[in-house]
């Protein structure tokens, strides 16, 4: 399978050659379009999560801890929550780092195995609808805009996600002597069936998601609007 660095530099260059492309087609801003980077990227890296050892581990829990601290003061700092203390901002963000570092980290590693559940196709829509609906629920107003956004996030993880997939199934194939390593078809699969229970689970959980998703015709509208895209200057 490909290594880390790999599995970074083509999911950096490849969502950020989508973004630069939505960014030229004025679909969305220069704000929007690093931040879609940014999730493709970590996308990117997100099937490895199951790995106990993996340098993807690491990465993706302190960036899920340090972004569940970031929703925990966006939630503290706003108007529902003006009379928070000091000791209170200081506190709950540092307990919520340390409950994902040290309480939701381990069970996940006890739980998951390698190459099982997030090596599916399943899992990253899951991740990817759970980012959408996090963003359309969060945000500090309904719009059509936030509903964009929200979609176009999702689909960027997931787009990472696919692209981990791919790299893993292309390292499969040894083609200096022409083979296939046993490797082959274990990274790149629509669910793991050997976990009927956390599959079933899943597929539940992503109908319910789809279900309370915000509007998508918005997305499809402005998706298919491509007159503004310049590939060359003139």
């Amino acid at each position: 399978m490909a290594n880390f660095n790999t599995h970074l530099n083509v999911a950096t260059i490849t969502t950020g050659l989508s973004a630069a492309t939505l960014l030229s087609a004025q679909q969305i801003d220069l704000n929007t379009a690093l931040w879609l980077w940014f999730l493709g990227t970590i996308g990117g890296l997100l099937p490895d999560i199951d790995s106990d050892n993996s340098t993807s581990l690491d990465t993706i829990f302190n960036l899920f801890a340090f972004s569940a601290v970031l929703i925990v003061i966006r939630y503290m700092s706003s108007e529902v929550s003006q009379n928070t203390s000091l000791m209170e901002l200081i506190m709950i963000p540092l307990l919520v780092y340390g409950a994902m570092r040290y309480l939701v980290r381990p069970i996940f590693e006890k739980i998951t195995v390698h190459r099982g559940s997030c090596h599916s196709l399943i899992f990253l829509l899951l991740m990817a609808l759970l980012i959408t609906q996090l963003i359309w629920r969060v945000a500090p107003s309904i719009s059509v805009q936030v509903s964009i956004i929200a979609w176009l996030s999702g689909g960027f993880v997931l787009l990472g996600g696919i692209i981990h997939l791919l790299l893993d199934e292309l390292y499969s194939v040894d083609l200096s002597n022409i083979s296939i390593k046993r490797s082959f078809g274990s990274a790149l699969k629509i669910a793991d069936f050997n976990n009927k229970t956390i599959t079933f689970f899943s597929i539940i959980a992503i109908v319910a998601l789809v279900y309370y998703a915000p509007p998508s015709q918005h997305v499809i509208n402005k998706l298919s609007d491509w007159s503004q895209l310049t590939l060359m200057p003139s």
